[in-house]
């Protein structure tokens, strides 16, 4: 399919500009020289383009061993030895610059988000934007590793030189990317939006025209504020609806300019200039310099701590009879079973129901019950959400201390902790979505005091916790990609996800912004609350009280986990997972088959300049809005997945070329609101 060029807007004022544009692009491109530009995402973490060529500035973060430090952002042993040499006594003396090709691939990731945030990685490719004349050796060596690459992605490009011009939109194959390019989540909208942005008298504002079948509510106020829940949904709807001149929300004709408050609007819809997207965007890069943890092969030396969430006297929301905690713990159970049966894994479960043990009733509806304990030492009768939530935590980290079945230790980042919720949100919303915690959200010390805390094992062995800043950065990191690698096994399942943005680093509820405290105080690096539905929505209630459903969820959600665990290298994407010596052999359904290659596309390169808001086309196929197409249906395991539809899609370069320079402040900890004790997490 040939990729359309990007449309180009003007008036008469444009009328040269835009010939010029044209005359430049009909002639010969003569090579530039490429911008030289620094971008400093924080005190500790610089990426500099000069000459074409990509160098790092960095050093240990706050708690983080130089030696820790040199093997985790060096690409391999020898490199981490040379830069050890080279790093100098002093620790204010200047650090030494490291190169690309002697950078790890995450720590190459972080560099190129940073220079590159118009960048976004699609479906079955990264998007890449030339931001200055660029050797097309140079690109297949910073996304691919290999300059040989360059003519593969040249002719999937359509470029007949070997010079991409500034403007070029390149799309290169996720077969070809290297790995932590390959692992980045994908942008989750099925077509990418435009805004267009104004201010008045009532301060700045984007504007979103509605199209065909789209509601205020869903369309606008869950996608581009972040709002979920019914309340703040509504509440907000009907000021957009003041402010864009509204009458009725629920007859808006299509088209029309429904204006947004721009304080209201998440990061990745503000525009690029905006201290917030800036900050973002930085962090983003950052936290990107933390890779998953290197294979396990049959999950051989990990441990998975299962928490279902609520329980006891805390039943989490319940709505058309359907209790949270009763079919959560359902899943937790199922999901248990399936890694003790296809791996090796050490599987923890922190929750336990007296009366039905770990065991899985083989019917739909479940026989609700307030009698589960939490295993801690003594166990805790769940009668109070609060304690039960800080509890929680307690156990997690005392979890992490704790060797496995052989006695020997598992390191922390062989340890993960999956806490497993259902949702309730405004009505209009289906499908999972996990959050995970983010480094800004995160105090740097937290306990309880009590004697309700101190009878228990778990709160003298460490009865506050303390972060620094190497373990918040890499807590978001680590925990970013495994919430994208569970709900990337969710959708390949057919089962619903949240189409806006599903991967979230803090919760918006009632005017506040926070983590939930089973993620915010726990030790373990990889951690993530998973929403598997939200239970005000009917299709997604009616799924959650059948068996098959829970099934497949639980499944989905240990094929996940494998997958967070089995990085597979680039040319290959099946992993052999070896069954226990007592249990048979893991079966062929549950590992992920290797893709079609993807097929040539003829592409036109861009002008020798994009503006800002200009409307791009970006080649599909992108993911679609939920996974199955009837959703009370769930595909059997093993079966072929609904394709996605491969229209090409429109996305708008905001700006280009790159991030503002701007001061970068230390973060200062941020108090968490009291838990509720009716909605705990």
């Amino acid at each position: 399919m040939r990729a359309a060029s990007p449309t180009l807007r003007f008036g008469p004022r444009r009328t040269v500009l835009v010939l010029g544009a044209l005359l430049a692009w009909a002639l010969p491109a003569l090579p530039a020289p490429q911008a030289e530009r620094t971008v400093k995402i924080s005190e500790d973490f610089s990426a500099l383009l000069a000459g074409g060529t990509i160098r790092v500035s960095a050093r240990p973060l706050e708690g983080e061993a130089p030696a820790e430090f040199a093997a985790r952002i060096s690409r391999d042993e020898a490199a981490a030895a040379e830069l050890k040499k080279l790093w100098p006594a002093d620790p204010a003396a200047p650090v030494p610059e490291i190169s690309f090709r002697d950078l790890s691939s995450a720590a190459q990731l972080a560099a190129v988000r940073a220079l590159f945030p118009a960048d976004l990685r699609s479906n079955e490719f990264w998007v890449h934007i030339a931001t200055s004349d660029e050797p097309m050796e140079t690109i297949a060596v910073w996304f691919t590793g290999n300059a040989a690459n360059a003519g593969e992605i040249a002719k999937l490009n359509g470029l007949a030189g070997d010079i991409a011009i500034r403007g070029t939109r390149l799309q290169i194959p996720a077969r070809l990317l290297s790995p932590a390019f390959r692992d980045a989540p994908a942008i989750e909208d099925a077509e990418p939006v435009t805004l267009e942005f104004g201010e008045d008298a009532k301060g700045k504002y984007a504007v979103y025209k509605l199209r065909p079948r789209e509601a205020l509510y869903s369309s606008v106020v869950v996608r581009f504020t972040g709002r979920l829940h019914a309340e703040d949904v509504i509440l907000l709807a009907l000021r957009i609806a003041e402010r864009s001149g509204i009458d009725d929300v629920h007859g808006i004709p299509v088209g029309f300019p429904v204006k947004i408050p721009v304080e209201f609007l998440t990061e990745e819809y503000l525009p690029r200039d905006d201290p917030r997207a800036v900050a973002r965007l930085k962090e983003r890069a950052e936290t990107s310099q933390f890779a998953p943890p290197a294979v396990a092969e049959s999950l051989r030396g990990v441990r998975i701590i299962l928490d279902a969430g609520h329980g006891g006297r805390d039943t989490g929301t319940i709505h058309g009879g359907v209790w949270e905690s009763t079919y959560v713990y359902d899943v937790a159970c199922r999901l248990r079973k399936f890694l003790l049966t296809k791996t090796r894994a050490d599987v923890v479960m922190i929750t336990k129901d007296p009366g039905l043990g770990f065991e899985s009733p083989d019917r739909d509806r479940l026989r609700d019950g307030k009698s589960r304990l939490l295993l801690t030492e003594p166990p805790y009768r769940l009668d109070d959400p609060v304690v039960g939530v800080n509890l929680r935590w307690y156990l997690a980290n005392s979890w992490l201390r704790r060797p496995g079945r052989d006695k020997k230790p598992i390191p922390p980042e062989k340890t993960v902790f999956i806490s497993i919720h259902a949702d309730s949100l405004h009505p209009s919303v289906r499908g999972a979505m996990a959050y995970v915690p983010g480094e800004r959200f995160l105090r740097e010390k937290y306990g309880k005091r009590g004697t309700v805390y101190a009878n228990y094992r778990e709160w003298k062995e460490e009865p506050s916790v303390l972060f620094n800043r190497k373990e918040r950065v890499a807590a978001e990191g680590v925990s970013m990609v495994l919430a994208g690698r569970i709900l990337s096994a969710i959708r390949d399942a057919n089962l619903p996800v949240h189409p806006f943005s599903p991967v979230r680093t803090h919760v918006i509820r009632g005017g506040r912004e926070w983590v939930p405290a089973v993620l915010r105080y726990n030790r373990v690096p990889g951690r993530v609350l998973l929403e598997i539905a939200n239970l005000s929505n009917e299709k997604d209630r009616a799924l959650t009280v059948t068996r098959s459903f829970r099934q497949s969820m639980a499944e989905a959600v240990g094929r996940g986990v494998i997958d967070y665990f089995q990085t597979r290298p680039a040319e290959s994407t099946v992993v052999t997972v070896a069954s226990r010596p007592d249990l048979p052999a893991a079966d062929p359904a549950f590992l992920r088959p290797k893709p079609a290659p993807i097929a040539p596309a003829t592409h036109t390169p861009a002008p020798a300049l994009v503006p800002t808001g200009t409307p791009v086309v970006v080649q599909g196929p992108w993911p679609p809005l939920y996974g199955p197409s009837k959703p009370s249906a769930v595909t059997p395991a093993g079966a072929a997945r609904v394709p996605a539809a491969a229209e090409p899609t429109t996305v708008v370069i905001r700006e280009i070329p790159f991030l503002p320079a701007v001061p970068v402040e230390k973060s200062s900890p941020t108090k968490s609101p009291k838990p509720e004790a009716t909605r705990t997490r």
